[in-house]
């Protein structure tokens, strides 16, 4: 009787790790396999590679935001918050949300830290060029004065509608804001948000080449991306950076440009003269774990130019890759451990700035 309650005993047992093996099993092929898949969304393509019980639920929740965000902020979408306060130009206050409120007030920061090179209020003169529609054109010289004119982030008025709500206001009539010089990037930080909320501890999205890295891989690897050769097809890359918990944003003259008369013009516009930013500078990503911050950076960066960059390669609160005209690269000290070059660079050189 007794060695039959002995074997009882172990055959109980034995199933009991045999179900918790199952059950292990079960949760480690739920943690391991990612949730995949691609949207088109703010005018641009996302990819979602996501880890964890959630992933699935996240990446709809993270859609559901970006799309919101798009039907809130798009100056292209006719009810938008943006083009309500566009429209109402030197009329009349218009109510916005507290996160348009939000982001339209660190544009506003960004204008002055700045000192002006990073200007929403820039959108008249982006429409006129076109560059990022399907009929661009080289303004003229009367036109481009006309329009620097509207220009001046320090315009965009901000209030309160006095029961508890938000409002923005141009001063002038004919000023209009874009504030896709962030959008992405903001976007990258409420996907963060929103994934965290769903647990996820693991992935990543990429909105329009910006990326939005959580964590790294199940298996204790960073997660690694390629640095985009700006002279090369898109598939082409002249470094590898490892990104944990961090978003990159880019900004280049290769992303979206027309030539005519055999002159190259790009979509980020110099707000000081109204024209393409006449950089030595060919790309410049920004690591940052504040989205926002790394989109306006790149862009500021790249409209500054090579010399204001290497002055500032370590002194920035963010890291920074940098590629000028001479195909000379320029990695800040804080992204050296994580960058790693091509093994073919294609002609590019890496330089440490003295």
């Amino acid at each position: 009787m007794a060695q039959k309650r002995i074997f009882v005993i172990l055959a109980a047992a034995l199933l009991l790790l045999l179900a918790a093996t199952g059950v292990w099993n079960g949760y480690r092929v739920r943690r391991d396999t990612p949730v995949v898949g691609t949207s088109f969304l703010m005018d641009t393509f996302v990819e979602y590679k996501l880890y964890g019980e959630k992933a699935q639920e996240a990446k709809d929740a993270i859609e559901a935001a970006l799309r919101g965000i798009e039907d809130t902020m798009s100056m292209y979408i006719k009810d938008s918050e943006i083009s309500r306060l566009n429209e109402n130009a030197g009329k009349e206050p218009v109510a916005v949300s507290e996160d348009t409120y939000a982001l339209l007030a660190r544009c506003k920061g960004f204008g002055e830290l700045s000192g002006g090179l990073f200007d929403v209020t820039v959108a008249p003169l982006a429409a006129e060029w076109g560059i990022t529609g399907l009929h661009p054109k080289v303004p003229s010289a009367g036109k481009i004065e006309e329009l620097l004119k509207l220009v001046g982030y320090s315009e965009i008025q901000l209030g309160a509608d006095g029961k508890g709500g938000y409002t923005a206001m141009l001063s002038r009539e004919g000023q209009a804001v874009d504030v896709g010089g962030v959008a992405k990037g903001y976007a990258c930080d409420v996907a963060r948000r929103v994934a965290q909320d769903y647990g996820i501890t693991s992935g990543y999205i990429s909105i329009g080449g910006n990326l939005m890295v959580i964590g790294g891989k199940p298996d204790g690897e960073p997660f690694r991306f390629g640095v985009r050769d700006p002279r090369g097809p898109e598939n082409q890359f002249l470094a590898v950076v490892s990104l944990p918990d961090s978003t990159m944003a880019t900004s280049g003259d290769y992303e979206r440009f027309f030539e005519q008369d055999g002159v190259r013009y790009h979509h980020i516009l110099d707000p000081r003269t109204g024209y393409p930013a006449e950089s030595d500078l060919m790309s410049v990503s920004v690591v940052s774990p504040d989205g926002a911050y790394a989109d306006f950076m790149s862009t500021y960066l790249f409209i500054s130019g090579r010399d204001f960059v290497l002055e500032n390669l370590d002194t920035l609160e963010c890291g920074i890759i940098a590629v000028d005209r001479d195909k000379n690269i320029y990695v800040s000290e804080s992204l050296r451990a994580q960058f790693q070059p091509a093994d073919s660079t294609g002609g590019y050189h890496f330089e440490v700035a003295s």
